[in-house]
Order: C-alpha cells, then sequence, then structure tokens
C-alpha cells in the first residue's frame, strides 16, 4: 500500500460507522483478490438502479467458484422490458431479492481488505459506493484493478482486428482463449474477470 493509499484509508476508517468491518481497512494480504461484478438497470448511478452482484475470491492462481456469493438485490424501482433483455432479470426475479442493507451485510465482510479486480470496476463501484457510504459511513477502501487496463499493457495497446476490443469482456476472453461463458450474468462475468485477471496479472 502506497503512502497515499494509506492516508486515504485512514481517512476512511475514522468515519467508519460499523466496527466489525474495521478489518476492511487492513493492508491486503499478498496474492489475494476479489473479482466482482454488477448487473444494473442502466449504466447511470444518479438514475439507475443495482439489481445484481456476483463476488469471487481468487487466492494466489486458485478461482474458489464454490465459495462465491451471487447476491439478487431488491431495487426501489423494478426492471423495465427495455432492460431486461439486457441483463436477464425480470420483476418477478428482484422483487423478493435482499435490501441492499441485507446485500452490503453479507458482500462487505466477504470483500474484506483484498483488492478488488472487475471489468471496468469503476462503474460498479459508482453504483456500490453510495449506498456503501449509506451502510457503513464511508466508501469502500480497497485498491481497485481493472482488467482493461492490464490487457491493454499486454496487447501493446494492439487491437488485433477487432476494433476497440478492450472495451468487451468476451473479447478479452476470445483473445487470451479463455472459455465465453454466457454474458450479462453477474457470476458467469466475474468468473470470466477473474480468469482473465490471472492470465493478465
Amino acid at each position: 500500500m502506497s503512502f497515499m493509499q494509506h492516508l486515504k484509508s485512514s481517512w476512511y476508517q475514522k468515519r467508519l460507522l460499523r466496527p466489525e468491518l474495521n478489518g476492511m481497512f487492513e493492508p491486503p494480504v499478498e496474492n489475494q483478490w476479489v473479482a466482482i461484478d454488477c448487473e444494473m438497470s442502466g449504466l447511470n448511478a444518479k438514475k439507475n438502479h443495482l439489481l445484481s452482484i456476483a463476488a469471487i475470491h481468487i487466492n494466489g492462481s486458485v478461482i474458489d467458484t464454490g465459495q462465491g456469493l451471487h447476491l439478487i438485490c431488491r431495487p426501489p424501482v423494478m426492471p423495465t422490458k427495455d432492460t431486461i433483455i439486457i441483463h436477464g432479470l425480470r420483476p418477478i426475479d428482484v422483487e423478493n431479492g435482499l435490501s441492499y442493507e441485507q446485500m452490503l451485510a453479507k458482500l462487505l465482510p466477504f470483500i474484506g481488505n483484498r483488492p478488488i479486480v472487475g471489468f471496468c470496476p469503476q462503474l460498479d463501484i459508482s453504483f456500490l459506493n453510495p449506498l456503501v457510504k449509506a451502510y457503513m459511513g464511508t466508501y469502500l477502501p480497497n485498491p481497485v484493478i481493472d482488467i482493461r487496463t492490464l490487457y491493454n499493457r499486454y496487447s501493446g495497446n494492439r487491437t488485433q482486428g477487432i476494433p476497440d476490443q478492450s472495451s468487451h469482456l468476451s473479447a478479452i476472453c476470445q483473445q487470451l482463449k479463455l472459455p465465453d461463458m454466457a454474458a450479462h450474468d453477474a457470476y458467469n462475468d466475474a468468473i470470466m474477470t477473474a480468469m482473465a485477471f490471472l492470465l493478465l496479472k
């Protein structure tokens, strides 16, 4: 952890409202990460809502799919037919989901102090952070790793004939010869993200 990251973490920790989550501010253990992926009703965190989130531990070179989380949330506004086509979550799927507080009570201890790995994780975190702040008084303190950055470094920013390929998780997995699982499913996307990360890190 850099000096600036330490200062940021200390600032967040002073504002923590839930002492049971104090461990999130400890320095991360070497070779431990958590891959996350979210499904939302849209891409605007100010207008749209979180629908589901998956999180999977990466321990060394092992993706611990057996102990992963896949949490369906109950949003304040039900999904519309226009967005159901994208994420596949219908009102009947989410109306009995977890409240955001119930979801965070499971998710945050699972994330712990692990660096967060994601595909465009800044978008996921833009939806999570307002909920996290309301729940525990502070934003997520974890370092964040975007596999797009790792892939661009790996490929030397060459598109290899695929326009803007780093903007699609499936395109990255195809170039890395990884299995292409069903897209727009949070759990499958988290697994694909974890696999790509282990090859690129």
